[in-house]
């Protein structure tokens, strides 16, 4: 178990070729006034790719709907600003010779109403419960469902268009796709509730949603 040759052995998944297996977990850092990502973090990512990490994937980025966010000076991966601001850092790592990655996500249940800067917008579940047995939350119709699913596509497209390498959606930790698939934060009695296949439905039609976004040959992670 001492050799650890084979991570720095290239790696190559369909289109997607790595110079080597490091890869570079997200970590949310609270250093994007007015969300969007700044000199400060095209430096970060701009370091880690010069080091030799074979591919990052970023920090949560929030998609684009009103509750995704649940914290202060998170990137936002929607809007010209913010955009035009991650495709500097995309150029920046690919210039040191790095592949990177934007993992999409939505805090569903884990925002709390007067984050900002969207304020009193409640966080949105599929039962209306950021934990089991305590409905405080705003209860997803399947409507919202729908949006959020059109913005992890609307996201997963920018992603592409922007000159990323992939895009991995944020499936865990007790964030919204999490929230569905855990069956004591998801009572719902439609079909996205009950069975574990009910319940995998929205992180089913997400990836669809992304896959059709981004065509055969882009890598999808979760």
């Amino acid at each position: 178990m001492s050799d650890i040759s084979a991570l720095f052995r290239p790696f190559s998944l369909g289109k997607l070729e790595l110079a080597n297996r490091v890869v570079m977990a997200p970590m949310t850092r609270n250093q994007s006034p007015e969300n969007i990502p700044g000199e400060k973090s095209l430096e970060y990512y701009r370091r880690r790719a010069a080091g030799g990490c074979g591919l990052i994937i970023t920090e949560g980025t929030c998609v684009n709907h009103i509750a995704a966010n649940g914290y202060p000076d998170v990137p936002y991966f929607w809007g010209e600003e913010r955009l035009a601001a991650w495709q500097k850092i995309a150029e920046a790592v690919h210039a040191e010779g790095g592949k990177i990655a934007p993992q999409l996500w939505h805090c569903g249940g884990m925002r709390r109403a007067g984050t900002p800067p969207e304020g009193d917008v409640n966080g949105y579940t599929p039962s209306g419960m950021n934990v089991p047995g305590k409905v405080n939350r705003h209860i997803m119709s399947k409507e919202d469902i729908a949006d959020v699913v059109r913005a992890f596509a609307e996201g997963a497209a920018d992603a592409k268009r922007l000159g990323f390498d992939a895009v991995e959606i944020h499936g865990a930790h007790g964030y919204i796709i999490d929230q569905f698939f855990w069956e004591g934060t998801n009572q719902r009695e439609d079909e996205y509730g009950g069975s574990l296949e009910n319940r995998g439905r929205f992180g089913v039609e997400i990836i669809e949603a992304v896959r059709d976004a981004v065509g055969p040959d882009f890598t999808v992670l979760l």
